[in-house]
């Protein structure tokens, strides 16, 4: 053999090992991807279907009030002569507030008796005329109608109007006048005195026409607020308004609404804001899922679930009930406690199809 073909020999068999070797590491390669083969499908995350104790409430913020408040005023312009009640003072009804000077009344009253009486001397010297025959009938009815008038105005004078009086029971929340100062020439045109019934307090809120249909008279009420600190107080609904009103800010309507308050603790004050949580309806013990595991299929008008079974999808036809804040009663006898809901379904999901379950928190 020459050196040639010893050279081309040796070259042949340098070349054969390393195929092999290639095909060999190839092979070994593929039976381990196809030992190690992970399940498949379009992943989702999922939920649970479990019992539990729902609640829709409407919740919305507004004013705690006396249940009656009264803002008195006075039209005389007469000085403050007296006060004799402060703020946080109770009264009952009719009890004396201030009192007012008298002098320019006395005065004006004086002045309209004297007019009354000349008045009334000209009726009768004219009616005498007049029967007489010495007088026009025309004069004689201004003059009677003048007599009329002046008395009228003498009624109007009322002394009891420098009394300032409490037409209701309750207490002094506000006192804007001081002794020395004009009856009707308050600080801001307030009133004089504000009396308010804090025995018991109101709360008043404006509900929006897209929730006042679930708004009944009687529906209880939770109260939360910030002088109350962890505690609640409890509510009923007891007056609904029969118009609504412009929402400030937009065209949104409102409906006033006035909340009893239970103020046992005697916590709540008149003049702070609360949350009021009014309870639509209550359900114990109802097969929920979490709210985005509804599938509103607007094509067809019905809702679904997809529950998980073996990582593929059954698309189940459900009806709704209850809402509370994270989770939706569904009624359906093919789910059961503890099934696998997937959550924000799309269109693209279809029954059967095989998923894999996503960890939420990894997304």
């Amino acid at each position: 053999m020459t050196k040639e073909n010893t050279r081309k020999f040796k070259k042949k068999w340098i070349i054969i090992p390393i195929v092999i070797f290639a095909v060999v590491a190839i092979g070994c390669a593929l039976t381990q991807n196809l030992g190690n083969k992970g399940p498949t499908g379009y992943p989702v995350t999922a939920g649970k279907a479990e019992n539990m104790t729902l609640q829709e409430v409407v919740s919305i913020k507004g004013n705690i009030e006396g249940s009656e408040k009264a803002e008195i005023q006075s039209t005389q312009t007469a000085e403050v002569k007296a006060i004799y009640v402060e703020e946080g003072d109770k009264v009952k009804k009719g009890q004396l507030l201030a009192v007012l000077d008298s002098g320019d009344l006395n005065e004006q009253y004086a002045k309209a008796k004297i007019t009354a009486a000349e008045s009334k001397r000209k009726y009768e010297d004219a009616k005498l005329l007049y029967e007489q025959g010495a007088l026009p009938q025309n004069d004689y009815l201004e003059a009677k109608a003048a007599y009329e008038s002046d008395v009228l105005s003498l009624g109007t004078y009322d002394f009891e109007k420098i009394n300032i009086k409490s037409p209701i029971s309750g207490t002094v929340t506000r006192v804007n006048v001081t002794v020395g100062s004009n009856a009707n020439d308050t600080s801001d045109n307030k009133s004089m005195f504000v009396i308010e019934d804090l025995q018991n307090l109101q709360l008043k809120v404006k509900v929006s026409e897209y929730d006042i249909s679930r708004i009944k008279e009687g529906q209880k009420v939770t109260i939360t607020s910030e002088v109350l600190g962890e505690e609640t107080a409890s509510g009923t609904v007891a007056k609904i308004a029969p118009s609504g009103e412009n929402k400030d800010g937009s065209s949104e309507m409102v409906i006033p609404v006035e909340i009893n308050i239970d103020n046992a603790n005697g916590k709540l004050i008149a003049g702070v804001s609360a949350k009021a949580e009014i309870l639509i309806q209550k359900k114990e013990n109802a097969l929920s899922v979490p709210v985005d595991a509804v599938f509103e299929d607007v094509n067809e008008g019905v809702n679904y679930v997809f529950v998980i079974k073996n990582n593929k999808l059954k698309k189940v036809k459900v009806d709704t009930g209850i809402e509370g804040d994270f989770n939706i009663e569904v009624i359906s006898d093919k789910i059961k406690t503890g099934d696998q809901v997937v959550l924000s379904p799309t269109y693209d999901l279809t029954d059967g199809m095989e998923v894999i379950v996503s960890d939420p928190d990894a997304i």
